[in-house]
């Protein structure tokens, strides 16, 4: 069975080429909007990322070329949608955005590692209070979440990830953004195996 998902390049340098893959279903070129490295993010969503989890000499041959790439390999989870009618409840379909994030736009990647015995908890506030509170946020457009299923390479990895894609003007750090942050977040917080690795990215093309 085909298990949709993304797979994040991360590198300092920019990539000149499409990476090989089979049953690309989008792609966007993102550079950072803050000043952590690495600074370029190419995010692929593909069809079926089985392939990815024995391409270690595909990364090899990437990576020889460019030193300080990274790739974090995710699963799909669920995920919501503008054009699609919301009753608080994310979708598990469709996977590839409807509606394609514009260049410009901006895409807010969270990295969150739970503790263990605490994943429950994180699953339940995120899909039943935190995803929809995003949604609020004037600009937001689409959200996915994705669990890591294997890396390689040099950068750091969370073990789940939420992406959030807004437009070019948009909400974020004002009130509805701020809204989001409840005694469930801090709860959340309080809980984690780790910091959060959160970065902005804006798009620089797509495909």
């Amino acid at each position: 069975m085909a298990v949709p998902g993304i797979l994040m390049r991360l590198s300092e340098g920019i990539s000149s080429t499409t990476l090989p893959l089979p049953g690309i279903e989008a792609l966007y070129t993102l550079r950072a909007g803050d000043k952590e490295k690495p600074q370029n993010n190419t995010v692929y969503f593909l069809k079926d990322i089985s392939h990815l989890l024995s391409a270690k000499d595909q990364y090899d041959a990437d990576s020889a070329v460019n030193n300080d790439v990274s790739w974090i390999i995710c699963s799909f989870i669920n995920g919501r949608d503008i054009t699609t009618p919301n009753d608080g409840a994310p979708q598990e379909d469709p996977h590839k955005l409807p509606i394609s994030a514009a260049p410009e736009s901006v895409l807010v990647v969270n990295g969150s590692t739970p503790r263990p015995d605490n994943e429950a908890d994180y699953h339940a506030w995120y899909d039943q209070e935190h995803g929809a509170k995003l949604t609020q946020v004037p600009g937001w457009t689409a959200a996915r979440r994705y669990g890591l299923v294997k890396s390689y390479g040099p950068s750091e990895t969370a073990s789940y990830y939420g992406l959030n894609f807004y437009e070019e003007e948009n909400g974020l750090g004002g009130p509805e953004w701020k809204a989001g942050v409840t005694d469930w977040t801090l709860r959340i917080r309080s809980n984690a195996a780790k910091p959060n690795i959160r970065r902005v990215w804006k798009v620089m093309a797509n495909q």
